[in-house]
């Protein structure tokens, strides 16, 4: 047995476990597992930690960053429980896992009958967000790193399509993208990770690179970028948050480099939305690696 039949038997192992526990047993394990886990993962723990001094200016005590941190932790273990669960979920139970705010913003866009580009952050249930839109408003496709193991791609693949998704590889994602609005899908892509290309912008006062690919889209499209969060409320319970819609027509532009402020627009958008409720942000990624690498080095040496 090869290392990826391993893990595609682990995965449906694990898949079962998910499926069959009973939702209030699985609550209270995937709490204790965030808990452990915001004691033990050292490495990730330090890199949230140096994350939040960069974010909040070495403004907050320890433990205040602990607190965020633990809460970091339990949020991503719900959401890992949406990305198991949306492997076999019907249509009616997902939706009822979540409310929406603000659906007029993407109710317009559907009657104007605008190209939409939904973007989104590694925040709340971000696993939930995508399907739940897809399935309310339409086919949409999404950027996303195809698995090592073909056999368990190939599952996540068809969950995928069950739920109104099309995949897209992250390697070729520009071309897809421009595919995707040609067969009139609208897009999904989560904007807020470190990348080594992109654009300079602000993020919590800090120089970060950010993808353009979004913005470029966008302006080439004469479509709206309409940001989304699920922000979480408790254990398969969720607010779907739409922001208002970024329009390249109502935009009043302040330079020439309109991809510049339009990829800066939506990250402060980003920002805004992790400072209400900075503890559903994945703080456990070196988001500001690309100026600031030697303080996660010191952290984690």
């Amino acid at each position: 047995m090869n290392k990826h039949e391993f893990r595609y038997y682990l995965y449906k192992v694990a898949q079962s476990f998910f499926k069959y526990t009973p939702k209030i047993v699985m609550k209270y394990l995937l709490i204790a597992l965030a808990k452990l886990l915001s004691k033990i993962n050292k490495k990730h723990i330090n890199i949230a930690n140096v994350n939040l001094d960069l974010a909040y200016h070495n403004t907050l005590s320890q433990e205040q960053k602990n607190n965020i941190i633990h809460n970091s932790y339990k949020s991503l273990m719900f959401n890992l429980y949406e990305f198991m669960e949306n492997q076999y979920i019907n249509k009616d139970g997902l939706l009822e896992k979540a409310t929406i705010t603000n659906e007029k913003v993407i109710l317009d866009a559907i009657k104007s009958k605008r190209k939409i580009i939904f973007v989104t952050a590694h925040y709340g249930g971000w696993e939930l967000a995508i399907p739940y839109i897809a399935l309310k408003y339409g086919t949409l496709a999404v950027v996303n790193r195809k698995m090592d193991s073909k056999r368990i791609n190939k599952m996540y693949e068809e969950a995928r399509d069950r739920n109104n998704i099309v995949m897209l590889e992250k390697k070729v994602a520009a071309k897809g993208m421009i595919k995707a609005f040609r067969n009139n899908h609208n897009i999904a892509v989560a904007i807020d990770q470190h990348t080594g290309s992109g654009v300079e912008i602000d993020f919590f006062d800090k120089k970060v690179n950010a993808t353009d690919a979004t913005a470029r889209l966008a302006i080439k499209f004469d479509a709206v970028i309409i940001p989304v969060f699920a922000v979480t409320n408790g254990f398969r319970d969720y607010e779907i948050k739409v922001y208002d819609a970024l329009d390249t027509t109502k935009i009043e532009f302040k330079t020439d480099d309109k991809v510049q402020e339009l990829t800066q627009l939506q990250n402060s958008i980003i920002e805004q939305q992790i400072k209400e409720k900075p503890e559903l942000w994945f703080w456990q990624h070196k988001r500001w690696k690309c100026n600031y690498k030697e303080l996660y080095e010191v952290k984690n040496g």
